[in-house]
């Protein structure tokens, strides 16, 4: 083999384990990335927090200015959803995109595997993609020992450059451990901007 050859051949290796390595990371969605942006924006811009939380008929009403810590604190609940990223998960979500939301102008795409901890997404957007309104989502855990549910919502109006800016999360869910009552469990987080 001569050296052109073999530096053709090395070449096409080399654009091969460049594109495969591009397929292996692509995600589903960048929940850390979408995170992080909305940490920022919030704490640059000292957005006041109106927080309600209910956990078995004990309420709790704050209002605050979180920190920069205080906003990742606040939104910590929603890295979870990275976890469709991982690539046990690569294949398990299947996707339906354009669905009509009956409730509103948008459209959802929703991702779904009812068998993994994160069973189901939606996004609702307006028209495009990148015009996020909303995401819901359901995690659900069972063992021998406890089961969990919890829908995580975060609502979004558009933003500057079209990026959207979060004005409303929520958690709703309960737990139940082996032999003890189910503890029901409920939060919102309003931003004023």
């Amino acid at each position: 083999m001569n050296i052109l050859t073999r530096g053709g051949f090395v070449a096409l290796l080399f654009i091969a384990a460049c594109s495969q390595e591009q397929k292996s990371n692509q995600k589903y969605f960048d929940f850390d990335r979408l995170i992080d942006d909305q940490i920022s924006e919030l704490s640059q811009r000292k957005r006041v927090l109106d927080k309600m939380a209910d956990m078995e008929g004990s309420k709790s009403d704050t209002t605050f200015l979180p920190s920069s810590e205080g906003w990742y604190t606040e939104l910590e609940i929603f890295r979870e959803l990275e976890n469709i990223n991982k690539p046990a998960y690569r294949k398990a979500y299947s996707l339906t995109d354009s669905i009509k939301d009956t409730k509103s102008n948008l459209l959802i795409r929703r991702y779904a595997a009812p068998s993994e901890p994160v069973s189901l997404i939606e996004f609702y957007y307006q028209i495009e993609f990148s015009r996020l309104k909303k995401i819901e989502a359901c995690l659900a855990e069972k063992n021998l020992l406890y089961s969990t549910q919890r829908v995580l919502k975060m609502e979004f109006e558009e933003g500057e450059e079209g990026h959207p800016l979060l004005i409303r999360y929520s958690m709703e869910g309960f737990q139940k451990m082996f032999l003890r009552d189910t503890v029901r469990l409920s939060m919102l987080g309003e931003i004023n901007w």
